[in-house]
């Protein structure tokens, strides 16, 4: 646990060493939620200008992560791409078909279907289509 003397002064210092010639204390207190955030380090409660540093913290901050948006940051870097283009013949992205079943025309196209052939319809069988006796709504003009 450490407490700042002079908070100004090490704001100024900080904003020097950032190449920030207008840091005060309050813009580096909003700069240290990256700290806290990374558990590196803690504002003591109820004290002013104290802080305390997370050693467990700092030592996971330490630990080499290499940064997920970088992964495959260059399409050379991806495991499929340097070989595309050498064999092309040899890579297969699509997975194989299954066989085609086989059809026969007179299994596939057999007996006609009733619904098909159904005076009705079959799809609204009690539906009827209108006859010439009735009126049209259009009039005699068309």
């Amino acid at each position: 646990e450490f407490k700042m003397t002079d908070p100004d002064e090490v704001a100024r210092r900080w904003g020097e060493r950032k190449s920030k010639p207008n840091m005060n204390y309050d813009k580096l207190s909003r700069a240290l939620r990256y700290y806290y955030d990374k558990n590196i380090m803690t504002k003591v409660h109820g004290k002013r200008y104290a802080y305390k540093f997370d050693f467990h913290g700092i030592a996971q901050a330490l630990q080499p992560h290499p940064p997920e948006s970088s992964l495959y940051k260059y399409p050379s870097d991806l495991p499929y791409m340097g070989s595309y283009h050498a064999h092309p013949q040899k890579m297969n992205f699509v997975a194989p078909h299954p066989p085609a079943l086989p059809v026969t025309s007179s299994s596939f196209f057999a007996a006609p279907n009733p619904y098909w052939n159904s005076p009705t319809g079959g799809i609204y069988p009690n539906t009827r289509l209108p006859t010439s006796h009735m009126p049209s709504h259009l009039g005699t003009y068309y």
